[in-house]
């Protein structure tokens, strides 16, 4: 519904303010102080709906143009504590359409202060609807074809301050009632009134926009534990799985181990008896030929006699071999060339295959589940930077980029260095955890 708020301030360089800076912000413009040198630039702000400059019929037409407007009044002012300018802020019945708002804002200055004499520049500042208001700079001097001239400190009577409060309920009342609206708004005090119901505090920006986010937050705590619950089920799935493969890893690296020591036991068992086998062989042959050099001596006897014992020693051996290893020697020398090429073979592979990488994955997952415990545990109303900024997704209330850029253009130039600190550190470890998952 329609409420009356109407406040008239002040502009001066005393409290370190200056027109041209007030004019930037409230038309969400980049103005140049001539007197200063510093530029001021609101071009990003996004609830200034409408802007206009109305003059006097006299005025020069240079006015029109809002640096030249605000600097010419700058320049005026001589003194360190000069009121350089004077603000109206009004607050616009949210029954009214845009255009409606812009010509009973019109109709509203025209009568009361450009009729005056006075220049005045109003931007109407609208946030979906919420709370749309107008702001008015007015300037202090009469002016003349030529310029301004000396201030007329006949506006700064009360009684014309009554009557402006006074016209602007005027103003809105008869809009409300030719739209046929039974709203309608007062200019008085509740006491003047004559009513009993206590006034409401005004809290401010800050405390509404606070407000607004604990019931944000509020709305979606009921999500909140469903949403850390899905998110931590499939965490403890990927956790399981990252383990459960390592196992298999380390099961299979050990049956490998395994086969690697029995492998090289059968290389030494056959190497040995091979050799016991060639040794007898070699032994055989020196015989047969001591024997055949011997020619009809005596002692051929005992040559054959030893040959016979030797060739019954060899065929044994033999035999014995043939039956434990179940192939020839001359079958076993290959098999043992085969037995040390997959001996290097699986040495290579175990090398190869490093366990390192899934322990190490499997400690990542470790650290972002006993994480994403403690972020389950947090309270809302902790306050830390990043969450009392947050308008992020409901899962981890993260701050968007967007969220972000929005509050470093509203904060001071120490405070935006904190918080793109903070905000770099962040990244920094969201980057790691997106990287594990």
């Amino acid at each position: 519904m329609a409420i009356y708020h109407c406040c008239v301030k002040i502009i001066g360089r005393s409290s370190g303010r200056s027109s041209v800076a007030a004019v930037a912000y409230r038309a969400g413009a980049k103005l140049t102080n001539q007197r200063d040198g510093q530029t001021h630039d609101y071009t990003h702000k996004s609830d200034i709906v409408y802007s206009e400059i109305m003059l006097p019929p006299h005025a020069p037409i240079k006015y029109g143009d809002r640096s030249t407007l605000w600097n010419t009044v700058e320049k005026c002012e001589r003194r360190s504590d000069s009121q350089t300018a004077r603000e109206v802020e009004i607050a616009l019945p949210i029954e009214f359409s845009l255009d409606e708002n812009i010509q009973v804002v019109r109709g509203y200055i025209d009568n009361n202060f450009v009729s005056q004499g006075m220049c005045a520049d109003f931007s109407i500042h609208d946030r979906n609807g919420t709370n749309p208001h107008a702001h008015i700079m007015l300037t202090m001097r009469d002016v003349s074809p030529e310029g301004f001239e000396k201030k007329n400190r006949d506006w700064n009577d009360k009684a014309r301050l009554e009557g402006w409060r006074e016209n602007w309920a005027d103003v809105c009342n008869e809009q409300l009632k030719q739209k046929g609206l039974s709203e309608r708004i007062d200019h008085r005090s509740l006491d003047e009134q004559g009513l009993e119901r206590q006034p409401t505090i005004h809290v401010g920006r800050s405390v509404v926009k606070q407000m607004w986010n604990d019931r944000i937050i509020q709305e979606n705590e009921k999500y909140k534990p469903q949403a850390v619950a899905e998110y931590m089920n499939e965490l403890n799935e990927g956790y399981t799985i990252i383990k459960n493969h390592v196992s298999e890893v380390r099961a299979e690296d050990s049956q490998r181990q395994s086969k690697l020591v029995k492998m090289e036991s059968d290389i030494k068992t056959i190497q040995q008896r091979t050799a016991d086998i060639y040794r007898l062989d070699d032994s055989l042959q020196q015989a047969y030929a001591v024997r055949d050099s011997m020619g009809r001596f005596q002692s051929k006897k005992d040559i054959n006699a030893e040959i016979r014992q030797l060739e019954d020693t060899y065929k044994q051996s033999r035999d014995y071999y043939v039956r434990a290893f179940r192939i020839s020697p001359n079958e076993a020398q290959q098999r043992i060339q085969q037995l040390r090429h997959d001996y290097q073979k699986a040495h290579s592979l175990r090398r190869n295959t490093d366990t390192s990488q899934y322990a190490k994955k499997m400690r990542d997952f470790e650290m972002e589940y006993k994480r994403q415990r403690l972020l389950a545990e947090i309270r809302h109303d902790s306050r830390e930077i990043l969450q009392s900024l947050d308008r992020a997704d409901v899962r981890l209330n993260r701050i968007t980029s967007d969220d972000f850029n929005t509050v470093m253009r509203d904060v001071r130039p120490r405070q935006a260095e904190i918080l793109q600190s903070k905000r770099q550190s962040y990244n920094r470890e969201r980057d790691f955890y997106d990287r594990v998952r």
